[in-house]
Parts: C-alpha cells; structure tokens; sequence
C-alpha cells in the first residue's frame, strides 16, 4: 500500500506540474529533470529524492514509439525483464519519472507530455531474496543526444555479497564485461529508447 502511495504522489508531482525544459542547442536530447523550487519541495515532501529519478527529454515530431526496458546480465547478455512492450508517442517533448529501490522487484515509470499523462509498474513474484546483499546504482546523470532506435541507459544497479562494490557510470551498459572481472550476483538497467517506428512495426 505504501509503494502506490508513494507512487501515486510521484505521478502527482509529475502531471501537476508542468516540465520547463527551456532552449538547447541539441535539437534532440534527455537529462535530468531541472525541478523548480516548488517541485524539489514537492518531492522532498513525497520522499521522492532518493526512490525516483526524472528526467526531461526533447525529440523532433517525427517521434512513434518510447520504450523502457528493464534487463539484467545473465549468462554474457542482457535478458529483458520488464517492459519491452513499448507505447505509443508522439510529442516533442516531455518529462520521464523512474522509481525504484530494487530493480527486480519492482520498477514503476510515469510520462508526462502535452498530450500524454501515464503511469505504469512492473513487479517480479520471483524476485530472488537479496535483503542480505549489499545494492549500489548509477544514474544518467550528464545530458544525451537521442538517437531514434537507440537505447540510452539511465540506470545500472548492482546487487551483491561482495564487500566492495565498484560505481559504474551507465555508459558501461555497452561494456558489460567490466562487470563480469569481479563476480557480481546481479547487475540491472533501466533503458529508454525513442522510436520513429509504430508499435505495430517494432
């Protein structure tokens, strides 16, 4: 009951509110949101700092399709594990929430734009149990250029036994191997990618 409430506030402080993402010499990009005043009240209020991460994103009107995927790194690959079903998209631009405090338990993403306002959460029955292991995540943090058909990852999370534990930025999403040198139990990313594609053809 606490998770929807929270997650419920969350796509509060996102639809009320409207995105300012102002002029960017990248005609095409995400970063992370830049919250009014207000907003960060909002969201310190709601508890949102650490469980959520938002980010505003630009794109051109030729935009279809936005997908959030989830993976982890099984077996030398990234295995999907929630969402791939993508949805529907046209505007230019809009704003992004992610929340989540154990990517394989649950991952709960809100859009809002001009014309869409939609929230959505994923959760795994089979989670493995991981209350004993120590969990350690990295944030898109810089400002990306968006490429249609192009994932960007926004979140890396780490799971694991070991003592020490090594921060990767998220651009290590396309360098997996680095966390194979050191035997990591579970390794998590949240991507998004933006399409000029409709569903249908995806």
């Amino acid at each position: 009951m606490k998770r929807i409430c929270v997650f419920l506030c969350c796509c509060l402080l996102l639809f009320s509110v409207c995105a300012c993402t102002g002029a960017s010499s990248q005609k095409m990009y995400i970063e992370p949101a830049r919250l009014t005043e207000e907003e960060k009240r909002i969201a310190e209020l709601l508890g949102l700092n650490q469980a959520y991460r938002i980010y505003d994103f630009h794109v051109d009107e030729t935009v279809k399709a936005m997908r959030v995927n989830a993976y982890e790194w099984i077996d030398g690959e990234w295995k999907i594990m929630m969402g791939g079903g993508g949805r529907a998209f046209s505007d230019s631009e809009g704003r992004l929430a992610l929340g989540c405090e154990n990517i394989a338990d649950e991952l709960r993403i809100a859009v809002q734009s001009e014309h869409e306002n939609s929230a959505v959460s994923y959760s795994s029955e089979a989670a493995e149990d991981t209350a004993g292991l120590g969990h350690t995540s990295s944030s898109f943090s810089g400002k990306e250029e968006i490429g249609y058909e192009r994932e960007i990852p926004l979140l890396i999370q780490i799971v694991t036994s070991k003592n020490e534990v090594r921060s990767y930025s998220t651009d290590y999403f396309f360098q997996p191997e680095e966390y194979e040198k050191y035997g990591y139990e579970h390794v998590y990313a949240v991507t998004v990618l933006f399409s000029q594609k409709p569903l249908h053809e995806q």
